[in-house]
């Protein structure tokens, strides 16, 4: 079992380290990091681990000591936070959606770090992680011959954690949300990332994907956000991505669509938990950390596990 340190002491940090605790997957919480005093505080208060303000404050780390990093988006701004982690010794699981597919520098930039100090870096989480990449992608191995993958995902925001539900652009006005959606604080990030974690699990081009992003407007103001990712495998194929985030969303799901030999349809009705799905997975991946070579791995280098061990 090992010993875990919270970098990002939100909604997401909280859930794992409870769930990491209870599952076994680690025996204690030794640190969180924070710049939120109070945020830091009531993690603190709950695990009784150490509280720091930055990762630069943080021990060289013993072995087997596993950091989660759930505190951006940003794969810009995460990145350097991670790579200072590894050469303090620390095995990393990360939910920064940006890092899912990450930018070709920042890719060779983590890689490197976490080969050279002998650690393991792990990108995970709930989408993207799972129901628009990885789990399209296992169904499609079910398959031959395939020529589309479509993947739809249906969400009520009003169960949501409030930092998804102002991703979603409830409240704007149409030019506020076009306005927010520029700056980039409106609107999911990952789409564009499934779909390239898909094609690269089947072995198609993955060079063009595009993405539209437009809102749901109810009494003139947005209820939410409707996402669209489009890449084109050549030769006639296609991996389709539309993604609802929308307040009081009646009829949430997930379905996909595989075309090939034979025609393979899925659908989880009610949609995936966003949130206890995310701790799951991440748990999971603090589980891998032992078993798996130093280096960076995306949400779907990872094996398939079957049981509890």
């Amino acid at each position: 079992m090992a010993r875990l340190v919270i970098v990002g002491a939100g909604p997401i940090g909280t859930w794992v380290a409870e769930a990491a605790l209870s599952d076994g997957a680690a025996n204690s919480i030794i640190g969180v990091v924070d710049p939120d005093d109070t945020a830091r505080r009531e993690l603190v208060a709950s695990t009784g681990a150490r509280g720091f303000e930055t990762t630069v404050q943080l021990p060289q780390a013993e072995t087997g000591d596993i950091a989660l990093v759930a505190f951006a988006s940003a794969a810009e701004k995460v990145a350097p936070e991670i790579i200072r982690l590894v050469s303090a010794g620390y095995d990393v699981v990360t939910t920064c959606e940006g890092l899912a597919w990450a930018p070709r520098h920042l890719w060779g930039a983590l890689h490197t770090s976490a080969r050279s100090d002998g650690r393991t870096i792990i990108v995970t989480g709930a989408n993207p992680g799972f129901t628009m990449d990885r789990l399209p992608l296992l169904l499609a191995g079910a398959s031959r011959g395939v020529t589309s993958v479509k993947v739809e995902r249906s969400m009520d925001t009003s169960t949501c954690r409030p930092s998804l539900i102002a991703k979603s652009g409830r409240g704007l006005s149409p030019e506020e949300f076009a306005e927010q959606v520029r700056a980039g604080r409106v609107g999911h990030k990952g789409l564009d990332s499934s779909a390239r974690l898909i094609a690269r699990g089947l072995e198609w081009p993955h060079n063009d994907v595009t993405l539209d992003i437009k809102p749901i407007i109810e009494g003139h103001r947005a209820i939410g956000a409707k996402h669209r990712a489009r890449l084109s495998g050549g030769q006639g194929r296609e991996i389709l991505l539309d993604l609802t985030m929308a307040w009081q969303h009646e009829e949430p799901y997930d379905r996909i669509h595989i075309e090939g030999t034979p025609t393979v349809n899925f659908t989880i009705p009610g949609g995936y938990p966003i949130d206890d799905g995310t701790a799951a997975h991440v748990v999971a991946a603090i589980r891998h950390c032992g078993s798996l070579p130093p280096g960076f791995y995306r949400p779907t280098d990872l094996p398939l596990r079957f049981g509890v061990t």
